[in-house]
């Protein structure tokens, strides 16, 4: 026994050395054992993103007792993470729609398809999740908007990819702002926010979790060990797990060299993503997956990288005039520049599939404008990019603040650019004088440049600002179940230990307008009910284009027993022509919140809308969810 055990101490030893000798100066070895804890919570959510506050949220609504915390690596002006710095956009597909939406989906993640049974998770969950948004939403002032206006109406979506089977389904791309408002910059994180202000939840802020506390032999994940805004650490214990909801590794290029061979890229995200999980993660013996797609899923989008910003501004999806286009290394065009490529996440299309744009192969890049561009508006979004969502700087109408600063070079001739350039002044001339040409015949014969976005760059000043590749989100980090449970290499859970978000992403090659958000809400929602007992694996209630689950159901009663917040549940439900007509709690009624009356009115609603897609009852989450997994499991193939 004593030799197993020092065999056993000798390999735990070793394989701490092996991890450390490849590390960075800041990656730390997990701590193993403590004896007296600082603090101890009963769940604890590292990254107050939106997948941190949907869990701080759920949790709580769960349990209201529960001590939950949420560890914020940035400061409170710059929270939000990713989310708050995205376009705002959640997917809603109609309940009828879910299978033709796994059919997308699936044929988006090619050539590397996740299991289908995560896949029907994360499309049901996605039609399901709409009236928990709306309560959440109502509570803290806010609302849903739509796109193609303010109601919901199935088809008003974004689809980026309409040549695939299954992009035509009936779905809706949905934001969150505030009452009586249009639209609002970092509207969804921001009305979560609220909503973990307002339920008392506690957010350290400047507080990374630096390392798991993990059993080196069960690799249970008891807490972590956190760094506090003075530089000291701190012993946090969660009672009910870990959640990893901190983000990608976009702001770490030493990780983007290592798993993706870029020599400069940038984010225009939030600062705070350098792979703080990834690494926990890969410390606690975690199957990692997704760290490298077939593509860069968020794609590369065209950054304007400035000394006085972390991460980029974004170049105008649609510039202001038509008098510009932008050069390789060669002083070359090397693609059509003028083309939407946002509406499909900056792929285009080569050798028959969808590829990234080749801004990192062609570096450095530059845009070449003249006056007529510069005084016809901005060069650069003035709403999408974490400089303008998050740390309150708008690029100016004429651009001429952004050429007092430096940001944008100006010359009176193209010579003289090309030298403020570094480049070639005769050849940068010649690519000029090909492209003036162009637009003297009205047709662009080396890329198909739409001739109608075509102007010569025959005015002076001429200008020239960097282009860039930046990113908006990496879906690298753990394989994890359906429960939000991380798995280790023999798809084992790692006890104690959940993930959420961008974070191990279900996004394996392109990315579908929305979903990264929708993950964002359904992972961290699914992440607190798991820990709390308040489902312990996800049964989906999937229709099809004929009907619900139970619509082919033999007339009868159908039983199921599912886990409550305290006991089991057992539930019936009597089906009559392919309808439900009656729901009881035929067990465990007595351990159960919901009253008498709430259990009518949410049992009324599933009735007369033949779906589980209803309000939720506030207060009764945990109960209300209960009933629907119970539907799931009685239905259940």
């Amino acid at each position: 026994m004593k030799k197993w055990l020092a065999v056993a101490l000798s390999l735990v030893l070793t394989l701490a050395t092996f991890s450390c000798a490849f590390a960075q100066e800041d990656w730390v070895t997990p701590v193993q054992d403590i004896e007296n804890w600082d603090r101890e919570v009963d769940f604890l959510v590292v990254g107050f993103g939106l997948a941190g506050a949907a869990a701080a949220v759920e949790a709580y609504d769960i349990a209201p007792d529960a001590e939950i915390l949420v560890l914020e690596k940035m400061p409170v002006e710059l929270a939000g993470g990713n989310s708050i710095a995205s376009g705002q956009t959640f997917l809603v597909p109609a309940q009828e729609a879910v299978s033709t939406l796994k059919t997308y989906l699936y044929n988006c993640n090619l050539p590397n398809p996740i299991p289908d049974e995560y896949l029907t998770w994360l499309c049901q969950g996605f039609a399901d999740q709409l009236p928990w948004i709306e309560y959440v939403a109502d509570g803290v002032g806010y609302e849903a908007g739509y796109v193609g206006g303010g109601e919901l109406k199935w088809g008003s979506m974004v689809v980026e990819f309409d040549t695939f089977e299954g992009s035509v389904f009936d779905g809706c791309s949905a934001h969150l702002r505030a009452k009586g408002a249009t639209f609002e910059n970092g509207g969804v994180w921001r009305c979560f926010a609220k909503a973990v202000e307002s339920r008392g939840i506690e957010v350290l802020y400047e507080t990374p979790a630096i390392s798991l506390v993990q059993d080196p032999f069960t690799r249970e994940v008891f807490g972590v060990i956190a760094r506090q805004p003075d530089g000291t650490e701190i012993s946090i214990k969660s009672n009910k797990g870990v959640l990893l909801a901190c983000g990608g590794y976009e702001n770490n290029l030493t990780m983007q060299r290592d798993f993706h061979g870029m020599e400069t890229v940038y984010t225009a995200g939030t600062p705070g993503n350098t792979g703080d999980g990834i690494k926990m993660l890969m410390e606690a013996g975690a199957q990692i997956w997704h760290m490298k797609n077939q593509t860069q899923s968020g794609g590369f989008w065209l950054g304007i990288k400035v000394p006085e910003y972390e991460s980029t501004f974004m170049r105008n999806f649609d510039m202001p005039a038509n008098s510009w286009i932008e050069i390789d290394a060669d002083s070359n065009r090397f693609y059509n520049e003028s083309y939407g490529y946002h509406r499909q996440h900056m792929k285009y299309m080569e050798y028959g599939r969808y590829v990234d744009l080749p801004h990192e192969r062609a570096l450095p890049v530059d845009l070449i404008f003249d006056e007529k561009t510069r005084e016809a508006g901005s060069i650069a979004s003035q709403w999408l990019s974490w400089p303008t969502t998050t740390e309150g700087y708008t690029w100016s109408n004429d651009n001429l603040a952004e050429i007092e600063k430096g940001w944008i070079i100006k010359a009176d001739t193209i010579e003289e650019l090309a030298q403020k350039l570094g480049r070639d002044p005769v050849k940068l001339q010649e690519t000029i004088d090909a492209w003036n040409a162009a637009c003297e015949a009205g047709v662009d014969n080396e890329f198909g440049r739409d001739p109608a976005t075509m102007d010569k760059i025959d005015t002076a000043p001429y200008y020239a600002v960097s282009i860039t590749p930046t990113l908006v989100a990496t879906t690298g980090g753990a394989k994890r179940y359906t429960a939000s449970r991380v798995l280790d290499w023999t798809d084992e859970p790692i006890p104690g230990l959940y993930e959420a978000g961008e974070l191990g992403s279900y996004v394996s090659n392109l990315y579908q307008n929305g979903v990264f958000l929708s993950e964002a809400m359904l992972s961290g929602r699914t992440a607190a009910q798991t820990a709390f007992g308040a489902v312990s694996e996800f049964t989906a209630v999937e229709k099809t284009e004929e009907g619900p689950a139970w619509a082919d159901a033999e007339d009868g009663v159908y039983t199921a027993t599912v886990d409550g917040l305290h006991d089991k549940i057992e539930v019936s439900i009597t089906v009559e022509g392919g309808k439900l007509t009656n729901i009881e709690i035929n067990g465990g009624r007595e351990s159960m919140l919901i009253t008498d009356e709430q259990l009518a009115t949410y049992v009324g609603a599933i009735l007369e809308a033949q779906s589980v897609s209803v309000d939720i009852i506030a207060g009764a989450t945990i109960d209300c969810q209960a009933i629907g997994t119970a539907l799931g499991q009685a239905f259940a193939n």
